[in-house]
């Protein structure tokens, strides 16, 4: 053979490796799993008519909001301050979207607090969810009754739905929206609290923590999504610390906490431990830059949020919309949905904390 030819067949030899390693590279980049983009949003006092409520907007302002949600581009929302499914659907058409509003009842809200010439509407929490994307992804939910006793006298009840498999294989995770009492975003919870904002979101606090205590007890997966009003990442907050503290333990009502843990009853469980999915990350759009930290979070137990696609936190700006249709940015993070599959869902042994 000559030598020319034996150099073509040495390259050619050459090539076919390269090739072959990029298809085995395309081939590893496709077997990747789908993810299902999950959001939470706040969308200060939206209202079903025009020109109601707080935060009276026009067609335009809808308009406004609309574009922002298809900008969004997630898959399931949870949505807070909400009046009703009227509203939701003039952002989220109710063809593409399911919408799932909580039910509390009607009640007189009062006069706004900087317009004294409107009138309070419901701040209503709920989900809007892709039906196609959610079947491509062979997902399915479904409605959960509220969970109406966080609301105490906010009267904000957290919606709640299960994600399942269409084929029933997999296991379920339920997800709550939430939206917790204003005004006590930071400082002590532990010891002496003296403000009535943040007496209230103590006691939200004990619900919650029973709430997540039941479904580590149970080994149920479970999302938390909403403004919880509180920046649960600034260091060391006493909120954090209590909820994520990898254990459970047996709670009884208490008219100062919401929940006392029953003495004698408290134990490690992994499945108690949480990940916020924001932490360590500085907030772009704090309500004082001076305190970069967010009061909407995803919070996910620990076994879900092995499913988190890396670095796949954002946080979605309003393009220089002046005033911004909402005072919330809307959150969002990737979940990959093979993390559903019960192979996926057996607890790790984990570290004892000190």
């Amino acid at each position: 053979m000559s030598s020319a030819v034996s150099g073509i067949s040495n390259r050619c030899v050459f090539c076919g490796l390269i090739l072959s390693v990029l298809l085995v590279a395309a081939g590893t980049a496709r077997a990747d799993p789908p993810a299902l983009r999950i959001a939470t949003w706040n969308l200060e006092h939206l209202a079903a008519d025009l020109g109601d409520g707080c935060r009276p907007r026009s067609d335009a302002d809808y308009a406004r909001l609309k574009h922002h949600a298809v900008r969004l581009n997630a898959d399931l929302i949870a949505l807070q301050e909400v009046e009703s499914r009227m509203a939701v659907a003039r952002l989220f058409d109710p063809v593409t979207y399911a919408i799932e509003i909580s039910r509390q009842p009607d009640q007189d809200m009062g006069t706004c607090r900087r317009r004294r010439s409107q009138e309070r509407t419901m701040q209503r929490t709920g989900f809007v969810i892709n039906r196609a994307r959610l079947a491509e992804l062979g997902l399915s939910y479904r409605r959960l009754p509220d969970f109406s006793v966080i609301g105490l006298r906010s009267q904000r009840w957290a919606a709640r739905i299960v994600l399942t498999t269409l084929d029933g294989k997999g296991e379920a995770i339920q997800l709550l929206s939430v939206h917790l009492k204003s005004g006590c975003a930071y400082g002590r919870l532990n010891g002496k609290v003296d403000r009535r904002q943040c007496k209230l979101l103590l006691q939200q606090r004990g619900i919650l923590d029973e709430w997540i205590d039941s479904r580590a007890r149970a080994g149920e997966r479970f999302i938390l999504l909403g403004d919880f009003n509180r920046q649960l990442d600034q260091p060391r907050d006493d909120f954090w610390v209590d909820i994520d503290d990898g254990e459970i333990c047996t709670w009884t009502p208490d008219p100062v906490l919401g929940r006392r843990c029953r003495q004698g009853t408290r134990h490690r469980d992994v499945a108690a431990d949480l990940v916020l999915a924001n932490a360590g990350r500085p907030f772009p759009y704090p309500f004082n830059p001076r305190y970069p930290y967010a009061v909407d979070h995803i919070v996910l137990d620990a076994v879900t949020a092995r499913g988190l696609v890396p670095r796949s936190y954002s946080v979605l700006d309003y393009e220089g919309d002046d005033p911004a249709p909402s005072d919330h940015h809307p959150v969002a993070v990737s979940l990959r949905t093979m993390r559903l599959g019960t192979g996926d869902w057996k607890p790790r042994p984990q570290a004892q904390r000190p």
